[in-house]
């Protein structure tokens, strides 16, 4: 707002060293009786430039009043001190007649008026002093202005190239970091930013701060902070609305007092934090919050999209690993269909024994497609999250006994002995029974193809200890262990035996690589966990656990 010089009271300093053009200045300045409205001032003396300056350091006023002519300052070097002691207060000089040349040039010096001596009537003094208030109010504000514009505008090509790097860049490290060098000084003293990361994209603890060995500071104190629950790093976060708000706790433990912190979301869900501390020089509440939280979303807008792309190449990977599996796991048995069925349709079909043997080989390649099928699609169901079980309380000696059944057969045709170990008075699962014996079978399974004849394949069921139910997360669980007397599995092939898809070089590739991966998601669904010991040479033990339920026949919702 600009300030009424006819009845805002306005301070001025004269700074002249001859009493007598004192004295008739103070007498044109006294108020006038006839001009009621006029603005009184409230006039103040130096008589050096030396006290001038002094005064404008401890004193408040409106313009200054400056003789050129001063005992310890002459011509345009009074002009600079006083101007150098209160740049933002306008000086009027007081000229000769003859001196109007060095008044012109005290105008390009930084002078906004001069007046001529002897001064002109109160009324014409009042109102240039006045004018000279509002003209320096107006500049101040078009000053303000062309910053603010000037900072807008900086603001915005910050936006657009921090949009190109993300653009170009997977919105690693070395790109953040490109971000952060960026954005300070250009618009911050320094950025710290903040992201805990998932299977999807890493975590990055990135900084950047005017003083180099600040940042790196800045990195290891956010890298401390990358094991912190984000519902501790959500308190840490403060984004003020309000311009007086103070700074908030994260900024404030990593001596970043002044500035203002925003939660850094991917999709949808706030994992991080981004923080500017801005120089009070360029603070401006409002645009600076705005600032930050476009900053914010472009950031995570970038995360995001390299989240999605990494689920896009996982995608990929597994539709390819899938029709990998189709053109050679299916091929097999498919091939196998066809030369019994160009057998059988041969003008002169095989006596009935080879039909009915045939039939079983049909049949057998069939059950194995099926298989694979119905593997492919619980591999599907586990990684949507939509794998149904109906869990009931079930003995456990129920699914004991229906894996005997099922596998004992297999056994004896492979050589191999089958023992089955189950202690006493166990406590009913809670368990979906169908798919706990899927996931036992596929153990099983696995164990009896990978034996040689003359092993044996052990099948024990126990209470699980209180270490093992508390790593199964229960208070109370069972404890189901597959052991083999196997050739084991090579160390740096453990690691990997639950991967999808994946199969051991050392062993062959035998099956589509599904059935460990399926028996731990299965596991898992019912809260166990599954787990594996192997000696190469003597055997390979697999072990899970599954939470105890109750012993009623009521259902027990999954």
């Amino acid at each position: 707002m600009v300030a009424d010089s006819r009845t805002d009271s306005l301070a001025a300093l004269l700074v002249e060293d001859n009493p007598a053009d004192a004295e008739l200045l103070a007498l044109r300045l006294e108020p006038d009786p006839g001009a009621p409205g006029a603005a009184p001032v409230r006039l103040l003396h130096a008589d050096s430039a030396g006290a001038a300056c002094a005064m404008l350091g401890a004193v408040a006023v409106d313009v200054v009043i400056l003789d050129l002519s001063l005992p310890d300052a002459r011509w345009l070097e009074a002009l600079h001190r006083v101007r150098a002691a209160a740049s933002d207060v306008p000086v009027i000089v007081l000229t000769g007649t003859d001196d109007e040349a060095l008044a012109l040039e005290a105008l390009r010096a930084g002078a906004q008026d001069y007046v001529p001596k002897p001064p002109p009537d109160g009324a014409t003094l009042r109102r240039i002093l006045g004018y000279a208030r509002e003209r320096q109010h107006l500049l101040r504000e078009l000053d303000q202005a062309v910053r603010t514009s000037e900072l807008a505008a900086l603001r915005w090509r910050l936006l657009a190239e921090v949009g190109r790097i993300l653009a170009t860049a997977v919105p690693t490290d070395p790109a953040l970091g490109d971000v952060a060098a960026l954005l300070v000084p250009a618009a911050a003293d320094a950025i710290v930013l903040l992201y805990v990361g998932d299977d999807e994209v890493p975590s990055v603890a990135e900084a950047a701060h005017v003083d180099a060995d600040r940042a790196a500071e800045l990195r290891r104190r956010l890298a401390d902070l990358l094991a912190t629950p984000l519902e501790t790093l959500d308190a840490l976060r403060h984004g003020p609305l309000e311009p007086a708000a103070a700074p908030g706790p994260l900024l404030a433990s990593l001596g970043l007092g002044a500035g203002i912190a925003v939660p850094l979301s991917v999709a949808g869900q706030a994992r991080g934090l981004l923080g500017l501390a801005v120089p009070e020089a360029r603070r401006a509440a409002a645009d600076d919050i705005e600032f930050c939280r476009s900053l914010a979303d472009r950031i995570g807008q970038a995360l995001e999209r390299a989240r999605l792309f990494r689920q896009a190449q996982r995608a990929i990977a597994a539709r390819d690993r899938a029709f990998g599996i189709v053109s050679h796991d299916l091929r097999n048995p498919l091939g196998t269909i066809q030369i019994c069925a160009t057998a059988l349709l041969d003008p002169k079909p095989p006596p009935l024994s080879g039909i009915r043997d045939m039939a079983r080989i049909i049949q057998r390649s069939v059950a194995w497609m099926q298989q694979i099928v119905h593997d492919l699609l619980d591999r599907a169901s586990l990684d949507a999250g939509r794998l149904a079980l109906e869990r009931r309380p079930t003995a456990a000696a129920e699914v004991i006994g229906a894996a005997q059944a099922m596998f004992a057969p297999v056994a004896e045709e492979a050589g191999l002995e089958f023992l089955v170990e189950s202690e006493p008075d166990l406590p009913h699962l809670d368990a979906d029974p169908d798919r706990l014996l899927q996931a036992l079978a596929n153990l099983l399974s696995n164990a009896m193809r990978f034996t040689p004849a003359g092993g044996h394949v052990a099948l024990s069921v126990r209470r699980a200890s209180e270490r093992e139910a508390a790593a199964a997360g229960a208070p109370g669980a069972v404890r189901f262990a597959v052991r083999d007397t196997g050739p084991g599995i090579p160390p740096e092939d453990l690691a990997h035996v639950f991967d999808w898809f994946w199969q051991s070089r050392r062993r062959g590739r035998s099956g589509a690589g599904l059935g460990l991966a399926i028996a731990r998601g299965l596991i898992e669904a019912h809260g166990g966990r599954l787990a594996v010991d192997s000696t190469p040479g003597r055997g390979t033990t697999f072990w899970f656990t599954i939470p105890a339920g109750v012993e009623t026949n009521a259902p027990v919702r999954a």
